[in-house]
């Protein structure tokens, strides 16, 4: 098969991709054996990720990840030089770096609760608004036309039926003993096709209680 065939090519990005993903997991399980309890905060479960792990050299040389550089908080410039769309997390391909500075992968992160998706400021529509709709709307670089996200779980919940009135997302499974993992196709504002890599890591069991949640937990 030639090196140039698309479906070569889009079978390479996938898979590569993929390993990424698979090795990200695997941060998730260690982050859990780690740590005794970890904070209901966005960022914070991201830096933990990215600092402890992702960012730490003997973490990515037992994963095998050191032809990828991870950063974070990345904006993209626009062609009036203006920043915008601020990822969580960059994924640089270092091979390909070499033929395209532009050569990386998007991870977004949101938090997901058990509390009604359908509410106007629900994390799971902001899931969607500010997460996969910045995708749709090129908010985001899209070099090899697949991306990720990375739902952190601070509750317990049943993810499938949260999102079920929102948007169909589809087990897709690929990584080992790990079925909570999806895909969805969606079509950008300029008619780009961009997959969407769904990993869903459930830190319900770990999550500490703010001084509020003691006091209401405490009253019942």
């Amino acid at each position: 098969m030639k090196i140039n065939n698309p479906q070569y090519i889009k079978t390479y990005i996938d898979r590569n991709f993929e390993f990424i993903l698979t090795q990200i997991y695997k941060c998730y399980k260690m982050m859990l054996e780690d740590y005794d309890t970890v904070e209901n905060n966005e960022n914070k479960l991201k830096n933990r990720l990215y600092r402890d792990y992702l960012n730490n050299q003997r973490v990515r040389n037992l994963l095998g990840l050191n032809n990828f550089i991870f950063k974070t908080e990345t904006a993209l410039i626009d062609g009036n030089y203006n920043e915008r769309g601020y990822s969580d997390i960059e994924v640089i391909d270092l091979k390909k770096s070499f033929y395209s500075t532009e050569a990386s992968y998007i991870i977004e992160c949101k938090r997901l609760d058990s509390k009604n998706p359908n509410n106007k400021k629900s994390l799971y529509r902001l899931y969607i608004e500010e997460g996969i709709n910045r995708f749709i709307k090129e908010k985001y670089p899209s070099y090899f036309g697949v991306n990720g996200m990375l739902g952190f779980i601070v509750e317990k919940t049943n993810i499938e039926s949260q999102f079920s009135s929102l948007i169909n997302l589809e087990n897709y499974l690929f990584i080992e003993n790990y079925n909570s993992s999806y895909k969805t196709e969606h079509e950008t504002v300029t008619n780009k096709n961009v997959i969407l890599y769904h990993l869903m890591f459930d830190f319900s069991n770990k999550i500490s209680l703010t001084l509020k949640d003691q006091k209401k937990k405490r009253l019942n």
